[in-house]
């Protein structure tokens, strides 16, 4: 940022409760190892995943979830692929399932709701957004079946960053925020994905992850698997489009001589100024 420049910054309020990924370069995500331990000692056959996310662009890889092996190449992710929502999954390094979105379907700083059901019956995972079942495309088909049933030395959960080299390292970190991570140990229907998306309590007999991240890394669901922060991660009790862009957007400077920040009806602004 050169001497006298001006940025003016602008963007929504209304946010979640979320959990921020600050530099999505540094080993960032919140660990939740025991939750894939229960679900390969359950051998779940079908399964549903759900979270909130906010990206700060549409041109990285950014992993929103992940099971994996610290030994062994095998995992099950959810990722945002150059804005494309992808479900993968690879067995003992031999890719099982690559299902991808057919069109983007994210924009930067903005919410969305994300899901990801198997249903174990030769169609491959459905993918959602915001409720509604997304056209994809099953570009590795292997064995589109593929779940925890099969997985048996997945020892490795992350939220935000993956764990798929087979030696416990991190990759895909996202760069954002993350907000109410939930898991169920059934495939729900497109209706109760909606449900979920507008915020009613959905098969509560079968969720067995849920965390909210208001205040804490609490498990509300069934497995009470508890989470742990790793890296630069905080917790956002507002971390909305205003929030995601004053912190990420390109050419933000990390030091400012001024930053005013005020709010007008529900935008909020910021003023930056570099006098020096």
């Amino acid at each position: 940022m050169a001497t006298t420049d001006i940025y003016h910054i602008t963007g929504g309020l209304k946010g979640r409760h979320a959990v921020m990924f600050l530099d999505g370069d540094s080993d960032d995500y919140v660990q939740v190892d025991a939750h894939a331990v229960a679900r390969t000692a359950a051998n779940d056959t079908v399964g549903t995943y759900s979270a909130w996310v906010n990206i700060i662009n549409i041109a990285d890889t950014f992993c929103v979830l992940c099971a994996g092996d610290k030994d062994v190449v095998e995992f099950i992710e959810l990722n945002i692929e150059a804005g494309l929502l992808t479900a993968r999954c690879t067995d003992a390094t031999v890719a099982q399932f690559v299902t991808q979105a057919d069109a983007v379907g994210f924009k930067p700083h903005q919410w969305y709701h994300v899901a990801m059901v198997q249903n174990a019956n030769g169609q491959g995972v459905h993918l959602y957004i915001d409720g509604k079942k997304i056209a994809t495309t099953n570009d590795t088909a292997t064995d589109v079946d593929e779940w925890y049933n099969n997985l048996d030395g997945l020892d490795s959960f992350r939220i935000g960053a993956a764990n798929k080299a087979g030696d416990d390292s991190v990759t895909n970190e996202l760069t954002g925020g993350i907000s109410w991570v939930k898991y169920w140990s059934t495939n729900l229907t497109a209706t109760e994905v909606m449900n979920d998306y507008l915020g009613e309590a959905v098969q509560a007999s079968a969720l067995q992850l849920s965390m909210d991240f208001v205040e804490d890394l609490v498990d509300a669901g069934l497995g009470a698997d508890d989470g742990t922060i790793v890296g630069d991660v905080l917790q956002s009790n507002n971390y909305c489009e205003f929030t995601s862009r004053l912190r990420n957007s390109t050419g933000t400077p990390v030091v400012a001589d001024t930053l005013q920040c005020f709010a007008s009806g529900e935008t909020g602004h910021a003023v930056v100024i570099q006098a020096a």
